[in-house]
Parts: structure tokens; sequence; C-alpha cells
């Protein structure tokens, strides 16, 4: 992995959280530059095996009024010491980012999270990570995650981009609270069917020469509990979905995994969902 992180590939795990500026850093010029906020999720293309930007969470105003995220594009900001710089022009940020780029936010696609899977249903975990090329946003390789326990007694599982086929919806995830059977709520990455002859390594068991079997049988017992977790993390956000929608006077769009505008309405229901689908995954009980 640090390999790859060496070659220039960016990592969706590591752009996440960290702080966003505007402007140019400039020692000791305290105008040169401002806080925008935080990276609060990398975007996908609906259709293409690609990044196309971040979405930065801005702070709100006097801590009352709710803004809305800002969208920069993959090729529209440098990392500078750990920091994310928005580079100057209207062409990198919003809608003179999407315009350049092509794309509706609204059709986008947030990974992270997201179940991996093959067309017969075989589940291979969770998106964990996925590395790509800054200069195009093209995906090098998506790192499969079952857990914290079972990564790290088994590691995990990377696909390369030649591997996968893209956004599916009707299966895996479930995307946003529905009351009725709509298949629509649900998402997935699809892989090939090669990936089941990809080995899972760099694990605990892998390094120390372990007895695989006991290994495997602990990381599955602890995969079947996050999953269980991951769905009482959505019901849990149900009631925050209702009075979100109540407040803003619609229903949560069906879009694809709350991006664009419908991230933004939608906030409530994201923000407790992924703290407490972030608790399951890395929980070890």
């Amino acid at each position: 992995m640090n390999k790859q992180l060496e070659s220039g590939l960016q990592s969706v795990s590591a752009l996440t959280g960290k702080h966003v500026w505007m402007g140019r850093l400039k020692q000791g010029d305290s105008d040169a530059i401002k806080k925008v906020g935080r990276v609060r999720a990398c975007v996908f293309h609906p259709k293409q095996k690609r990044c196309v930007g971040l979405l930065v969470k801005r702070p709100d105003v006097a801590l009352m009024f709710h803004r809305a995220d800002m969208f920069v594009a993959y090729n529209g900001f440098d990392v500078v010491d750990g920091n994310i710089v928005v580079r100057e022009g209207s062409q990198n940020t919003d809608k003179g980012a999407c315009k350049r780029l092509g794309v509706n936010l609204d059709d986008c696609v947030l990974w992270l999270g997201l179940a991996v899977m093959c067309e017969d249903g075989t589940d291979f975990g969770i998106v964990g990570d996925v590395l790509f090329h800054p200069e195009t946003g093209a995906i090098e390789t998506l790192v499969v995650s079952k857990g914290a326990t079972a990564n790290t007694l088994l590691g995990q599982r990377n696909i390369p981009a030649s591997a996968i086929r893209g956004f599916k919806r009707g299966m895996g995830t479930q995307l946003y609270v529905s009351d009725d059977d709509d298949s629509s709520a649900l998402g997935c990455i699809l892989v090939d069917d090669s990936v089941k002859e990809i080995d899972v390594g760099g694990g605990v068991a892998e390094k120390a020469g372990a007895a695989t079997a006991v290994a495997a049988d602990k990381a599955q017992r602890v995969v079947k509990k996050v999953k269980p977790k991951a769905q009482e993390a959505i019901d849990k956000a149900k009631p925050t979905v209702k009075k979100a929608s109540k407040a803003a006077g619609a229903a949560v769009d069906k879009g694809a995994y709350v991006t664009g505008r419908q991230f933004g309405r939608a906030t409530g229901m994201f923000g407790a969902f992924k703290d407490e689908f972030d608790k399951a995954l890395h929980s070890d009980e």
C-alpha cells in the first residue's frame, strides 16, 4: 500500500477529514489563505471508474445556520503539508467545477462504505479505501475491508481497476431510508468473478504464520457482527431522516448515495448513519 501511495496515487481514506484551505500558502501572510472546512467525502462518477472530486463540509454560520457543502474538483487542489489547498479559479469548485468536468453532482456516488459484490451475490466486504490517479481521477485500486479485527488478522483484498465494473443499484448496501421494498434503495460496487481468486493478504496470521483456520473462524464471527450493526446504524438514523425531511419540507431524494443537493438535505441522515457505521466497522467486539 505504501509503495502505491509513494508512486503518486491519492488515497480516499487519507483525504477524508483533512483540513481544506482557499488560496496559496504563504509563510507569514495571514491574509493569503482562509480555512474552508474539512473533507467530508470523495465523490465518484456515476458510470466511469474515476473520482471526480471532494465534498467539503463547511462550518455552520454562528453554529446555527447550515452552510451547503463545497464541491472541489479532483484536479482543483494541492496537498500541502497534509492540508488540502484549493487552487484559485471558479472552475475548481462547485458549479464551475461540475461544468468543467461535465458531471451532475446529484448523479454521482460515494463509494466508501458500499458493499463490494459479484453479479451472483457473492459479498466480499465493503469499500475501505480507493486509490486513484490525481492527474486523471482514474481509479487504480479498490481496497476491500471486512472490519478492524478481520483486517488485522487476515489482511485486506486489493482489487485492480480492471476487475471493477462500477456502481450498481438493486443489491448491496442500503443507500437511504425507505419504508417499502424499493430495490433502488440498494447499491454496491460490482466486480468481476475473477475477484474470487484474489487472495486476502497482509494480516497478522499471514505474517506470523499462525493457523489460518483459527484466524479465519474468528474473523468470520467479527464480520457477522459488523453487518447487523450496519443495519442497526440505518435504523438509528431513521428518526433523524424524518426530522430532517420534515424541516426541509420534502422527503429525502432517491439519488445516488446522498450526493449533491440530496447530500445537503440529508446531512442529518448521512451523519448519523456514518457515525454508527464507523463504530460497527472499527469495533473489535
